[in-house]
């Protein structure tokens, strides 16, 4: 065999480029996806009169754009939604929490209801944070946590790559290798209640979404302070955890141990188990709109 087909060879050639890869990735984040602002957008209620509002704020690289599309459908007429985009890099809480605020001030609900899906749990866990010292203008809140980690130890990751996330930005190249790697991937099938377009459009939105918003909504699960005992009994009525049957499966998180963490901050804490929704699928949400939003606006105190 010639030494230009030699298999030892190019794999030594491989991992002799690999360093001049990752320069070249680093030096791309400097002016690859920089834009530290999330996009919070209103979805007004069909019957054009708010009385209950949702605050939605969307699992890991979720594009919070499309899940709304896909909940519009599902909610009541006088509900309105106000979701969240994260930004193409960081997760800002006080600069997401006035925006979320300002789209309230518009809205001027009856009701709040908060859902937050997976990392969005974390979020909106500091967003009630703030809302308690904001005076929470618009009284209790119910929460609804859909297989929200409690903490970092609740991810089923090696947890040395919650930390190389923080100091490692992601750049052009390895976001080409997270959307090949996004389209190659394993989906989750999508019920009948699903649109495809906005299945479509959501699986590229993740996929093209960045290394740099991967790593630092990664950074953010890894800084996630641990809870305190009862420490959301003052601001939310009620708190409900969503989580699909078969929820030990989940590829993601430790759901177990996630309700059993909650249940600190909220020791009244009511899981809900939706029998549509697989649970070795982590949060197939737009494949499966209508069972989610039933639940979710079906909780009550």
């Amino acid at each position: 065999m010639g030494i230009g087909y030699h298999p030892r060879l190019w794999v030594w050639w491989a991992l002799a480029g690999l360093p001049a890869l990752l320069i070249v990735d680093l030096l791309t984040s400097f002016a690859y996806r920089t834009n530290t602002n999330a996009d919070v957008k209103i979805i007004f209620p069909r019957s054009g009169t708010v009385h209950r509002a949702i605050v939605i704020f969307p699992g890991y690289v979720m594009p919070g754009d499309t899940l709304g599309k896909a909940f519009e459908p599902y909610v009541a007429d006088d509900d309105a939604m106000v979701v969240v985009n994260y930004a193409e890099r960081g997760v800002n809480v006080s600069r997401i929490f006035n925006q979320v605020m300002a789209a309230l001030h518009t809205l001027r609900p009856v009701e709040l209801r908060i859902y937050g899906a997976s990392m969005g749990g974390m979020l909106s866990k500091l967003f009630l944070d703030q809302y308690r010292q904001a005076g929470a203008p618009y009284g209790k809140v119910i929460l609804i946590l859909d297989s929200a980690p409690a903490s970092r130890d609740d991810i089923k990751r090696y947890p040395f790559l919650l930390d190389v996330s923080c100091w490692y930005p992601g750049g052009l190249l390895s976001s080409a290798v997270w959307a090949a790697a996004s389209e190659f991937g394993t989906k989750p099938p999508t019920g009948n209640d699903a649109q495809q377009d906005i299945v479509r459009t959501a699986r590229r939105a993740g996929a093209l979404v960045g290394t740099p918003a991967a790593t630092s909504q990664a950074c953010f699960i890894a800084k996630f302070g641990p809870l305190k005992q009862d420490e959301l009994l003052d601001v939310a009525q009620q708190v409900f955890f969503l989580q699909g049957y078969s929820s030990d499966n989940d590829p993601l998180v430790r759901v177990s141990e996630a309700v059993a963490g909650w249940r600190i901050a909220f020791h009244n804490l009511k899981v809900i188990t939706m029998k549509g929704r697989n649970g070795r699928w982590h949060l197939p949400l737009v494949e499966y709109p209508r069972e989610t939003v039933q639940a979710m606006i079906a909780t009550s105190s």
